[in-house]
């Protein structure tokens, strides 16, 4: 069995503990402020980067008799959301996914940065744009439909044969690329998962970056309520405050249930597309609210509040935006009788 299943002999809680204590104190050792700052000017932190790899943190997915650490989704997961709660400005999700794909393909490992590309439909698109990371890669993975069925297949192009166009940085300040699909590709199949499974588990790890960065958000503004003096008092003591607060912390605890329990079920359509949805709303409640109770501080670029609020205006519309995943759950219930609804609304 393949480690993105929900169902892998390692994947449960104390090993996810564990996965997630290691990526806690690894991340929270390496992504200093200055670092982060370098790499958004266009330096390539290779010091975090060289951590990355020499922890093994790539091979989280790739199965142990494949030479990884067979974490499963879940492990995988709670390394990165210690990635998006300490921002860091590499591609983790990349490597570790795109590992996991190369040993679906047969395949090594990569060493060094990976692009991770989807292309979805029967038709491959010609160019492919915004690709994140590309410039500092060596390899760039294209997933793609195998034709009109719904199996999956991996191309493997390496950048040095590509024509690459810098493009407009997103809201992350992740340096990426524009390029022209070489006319004649060179696919692997991917065995064991189709496309629409593969993405469902691209997204739900995304959501895992953005759930480490919420929460971040959310104990950040929460202690500077209680830090800062207005009037003579904290303005946590403030009931507008505190309202604040309270519907912020709502929000981040309403998208990490519905990620845990997506993670748990990612070949479950529903509660995946429910997952990231819920997840698109939150990243606007957690923007909105964060930068309001912090005031203007909050909107300075030495202020490190944006650093985490960016990363989620960006991760929320990767592997899927949120229109995208709205309409997958409206597909779901389109097609519905009546008394289907309520099974598949509560997955009973």
């Amino acid at each position: 069995m393949n480690d993105m299943s929900q169902d892998n002999d390692n994947d449960n809680d104390n090993d996810t503990a564990q996965f997630a204590d290691m990526a806690e104190r690894l991340f929270g050792d390496i992504a200093m402020p200055a670092r982060i700052e370098s790499a958004e000017d266009g330096t390539f932190p290779q010091a975090i980067w060289t951590a990355v790899e020499e922890a093994g943190i790539g091979l989280a997915l790739v199965p142990e008799d494949a030479g990884g650490i067979g974490a499963g989704l879940a492990g995988a997961a709670a390394i990165l959301q210690a990635a998006g709660r300490h921002a860091l400005p590499v591609p983790v999700l990349e490597l570790i996914m795109g590992n996991a794909l190369l040993a679906l393909a047969g395949r090594e490992p990569a060493a060094g940065p990976l692009c991770l590309l989807f292309a979805d439909g029967e038709a491959l698109p010609t160019r492919m744009r915004g690709a994140a990371w590309a410039g500092a890669s060596a390899q760039v993975l294209v997933v793609a439909r195998a034709g009109t069925g719904a199996g999956a297949r991996l191309a493997v192009l390496p950048t040095s044969g590509l024509r690459l166009q810098d493009s407009i940085a997103d809201a992350a300040g992740e340096p990426a690329s524009d390029f022209e699909l070489p006319p004649a590709v060179d696919w692997l199949p991917i065995d064991g998962m189709d496309f629409d499974a593969l993405l469902r588990r691209a997204a739900l790890l995304r959501g895992a970056q953005m759930i480490g960065a919420m929460r971040w958000c959310l104990e950040r503004t929460t202690a500077y309520a209680l830090e800062r003096k207005q009037f003579g008092r904290e303005i946590g003591k403030f009931q507008v405050v505190q309202q604040m607060i309270a519907e912020l912390a709502s929000a981040v605890v309403a998208a990490h249930a519905v990620l845990d329990a997506a993670i748990a079920a990612p070949d479950d359509r529903v509660i995946v597309a429910a997952a990231r949805s819920r997840l698109g709303d939150a990243a606007d409640t957690v923007f909105a609210l964060s930068h309001q109770v912090h005031g203007a501080i909050g909107f300075s670029y030495e202020y490190v509040l944006h650093f985490r609020t960016r990363r989620l205006m960006a991760w929320r519309d990767q592997f899927g935006s949120v229109p995208y995943w709205r309409r997958q759950l409206a597909a779901a219930f389109a097609g519905c009788q009546a008394d289907e609804v309520w099974p598949l609304l509560a997955g009973t």
